[in-house]
């Protein structure tokens, strides 16, 4: 009996050893999930003219934390001081349609510049033939979903050019 006391306390002490180190290394974190890398899609702009097969910037859309997006412009030049235009229009540069999803301007800073299109939106103001407005879903799938292009201009002269959202 006395051999079957020192074996149960043994066996007691390393079972006991065992489930501490178990419950030790069990021990669960209280750090936050990481959220998702946002999502991200770049589209080049070509010039036109001599800069026809020349990238002279980028349009880049982001996927922000709740769901809005941003656009931003990446130019690789630019007039200092001069005005240039900016139109997302639907369609293809070739077959643009009528609905107009962002018109807008900047002043060129002669180097290269960012411009913001649009900043942490979720829907955006389609202009339709004939001055109707309508409101659009504007998140990161439906931005990709809409087959336009982008034009820079400075007067009637175009900067920059290229799609934007789904492939035409």
């Amino acid at each position: 009996m006395l051999m079957f006391n020192k074996n149960t306390l043994l066996t007691g002490v390393v079972l006991a050893t065992a489930l501490g180190i178990t419950f030790t290394s069990c021990k669960k974190d209280d750090d936050e999930p990481t959220p998702p890398t946002p999502r991200s899609k770049t589209f080049d702009l070509k010039g036109t003219g001599a800069d026809k097969d020349n990238k002279v910037g980028s349009l880049v859309l982001t996927e922000n934390t709740d769901s809005s997006v941003n656009v931003v412009l990446k130019l690789t030049k630019n007039t200092k001081d001069a005005v240039y235009n900016t139109y997302v229009i639907a369609g293809t540069p070739v077959a643009p349609v009528t609905d107009t999803l962002f018109k807008g301007g900047f002043t060129g800073t002669g180097a290269a510049q960012d411009v913001k299109i649009f900043d942490k939106v979720k829907s955006i103001k389609v202009n339709k033939a004939g001055g109707i407005l309508k409101d659009t879903a504007f998140k990161y799938d439906n931005a990709l979903a809409i087959a336009s292009h982008i034009k820079v201009l400075k007067g009637a002269d175009t900067l920059a050019i290229g799609l934007f959202g789904k492939s035409n």
